[in-house]
């Protein structure tokens, strides 16, 4: 995934009060001068062009807030932080970086009277701008940890900012850093008009369900699908991890009620024969099977359940003539040819399993049972040669 390489700062402000310490003001005023046309040329797109200014501003600087007539003016600090956030922004400079940063803070406790809040937020702007160019150069070389810091740091200049909070957490994500990555997700789910509003909600049931929180991961999945209810991928992740939680009779209806809105999906039908087999109704889920099968045929799910529910029921009447002492044995014959009949007819489901996927294990498994019940011992044989050959 390719970062953005910038995002937008808030217009320079750069206002022009006045200080009230003379000595040693003109470092001061040199410094503003300077900086001042280095944002003019910064703000055209030819920072380059401005970097005499920027020099020209660091020199007055320095000297300024190291005076003992100015270096508790909060003025001489904006425009130190002003110079040194500029610097390790266009020199990609870790070291200026924490020089502008110390006078952020300096600046922000000496302006008793916020004289110079405007300044000192562009100041703040421009190192966050710093941190984020930072975390994109860590995430193109796959170092997602630093990526995470960074991103997370330049939060602290640009609180709030959505882009920012959503790499943040992407990059928490790339390390499997659930801790990190759910609150900077959670953060976003106020901003509906972030453009990735939907995948961050599509995505925090799935970081709750890795961390082992299916609580929390069934209230997100909800969540999203109150937010876009009309979106499949919302309703389905929501229908999965109730099935996968084990509230398939809750779910149910919300199965159904999709599947009214949306008839030809596939998936829709089988997870309601998932939900119906689990709740014991085995000749509605054969026959929510069936449906997905019309849809595709080649649905390989949907063949192998098709099949094991078919095959079951067959054991399970199997088991109650065997148990039934007291059945005459012509009945018990008669039983018997039906069981077999109806096993029979999972066959095409098990055979179109394999035709997909050779190597089904269960599929092949299921196909040698069967040829076991009706005591077919060659292709019994001939199938557990297949599964030998796999294991």
């Amino acid at each position: 995934m390719n970062l953005k390489k910038s995002i937008l700062l808030a217009g320079v402000l750069l206002a022009t009060g006045t200080t009230a310490v003379f000595a040693q003001a003109s470092n001061v005023k040199k410094a503003k001068a300077a900086i001042i046309k280095f944002e003019e040329l910064k703000a055209a797109g030819t920072a380059a062009l401005g970097k005499t200014n920027l020099t020209t501003a660091q020199e007055a600087i320095d000297a300024a807030v190291v005076h003992e007539k100015t270096s508790n003016d909060p003025e001489a600090w904006t425009y130190y932080a002003l110079v040194y956030s500029n610097i390790a922004f266009i020199d990609k400079n870790a070291e200026a970086a924490t020089k502008a940063s110390e006078a952020v803070k300096k600046a922000t406790e000496l302006d008793k009277e916020k004289k110079h809040t405007d300044n000192i937020t562009v100041a703040s702007q421009t190192l966050g701008q710093f941190k984020f160019n930072q975390g994109v150069a860590a995430w193109d070389k796959q170092d997602y940890k630093n990526a995470y810091n960074e991103f997370n740091d330049a939060l602290t200049y640009l609180p709030g900012d959505t882009t920012l909070t959503f790499y943040a957490g992407l990059s928490a994500v790339q390390t499997k850093d659930y801790d990190n990555a759910i609150p900077k997700y959670k953060a976003l789910i106020p901003n509906k008009e972030f453009s990735s509003h939907k995948t961050v909600l599509l995505d925090l049931p799935k970081l709750y369900m890795s961390k082992g929180d299916t609580t929390s991961a069934l209230a997100a999945a909800a969540e999203a699908v109150a937010a876009y209810p009309n979106d499949n991928d919302a309703v389905v992740q929501n229908i999965e991890f109730n099935l996968i939680t084990g509230n398939e009779a809750k779910i149910l209806s919300d199965i159904e009620a999709q599947i009214t809105k949306d008839p030809q999906n596939k998936s829709l039908h089988y997870y309601s024969g998932l939900a119906y087999g689990t709740a014991g109704n085995t000749e509605k889920a054969l026959a929510a099977y069936k449906k997905a099968l019309e849809i595709d045929p080649n649905y390989p799910e949907a063949n192998i359940n098709a099949a094991v529910v078919i095959m079951n029921s067959g054991r399970d009447e199997l088991l109650a003539i065997n148990d039934d002492k007291n059945l005459p044995a012509a009945e018990y014959n008669k039983k018997l040819a039906a069981i077999k009949a109806k096993i029979a007819t999972a066959l095409p489901y098990l055979n179109k399993t394999i035709e997909l996927d050779p190597n089904n294990k269960d599929a092949l498994r299921s196909l040698k049972s069967y040829y076991d019940f009706i005591e077919d011992t060659a292709k019994s044989t001939e199938i557990q040669s297949k599964l030998d050959a796999l294991n």
